[in-house]
């Protein structure tokens, strides 16, 4: 899930996605500098500066954001 997630960071241009969870909790990367990718683990601020840190363990796929406000 993580080479995923790299691709979609370095997608160009880049296309703003969410980062979907096992718990079904949506984490929304809307820039590539929001996002940092460790080897375990993904952390990504939002624009209020809240972080959200989770573990790739937990991630279960990537969810395009123009795709989703198209329907």
């Amino acid at each position: 899930m993580l080479d995923q997630i790299r691709q979609a960071v370095r997608k160009v241009p880049f296309e703003p996605f969410w980062i979907e969870l096992s718990s079904g909790y949506l984490i929304p990367v809307p820039h590539p500098d929001h996002i940092f990718i460790g080897k375990t683990r993904v952390a990504v601020e939002d624009d209020k500066g809240v972080i959200d840190v989770t573990s790739a363990l937990h991630m279960t796929r990537i969810r395009w954001q123009e795709h989703e406000q198209s329907k």
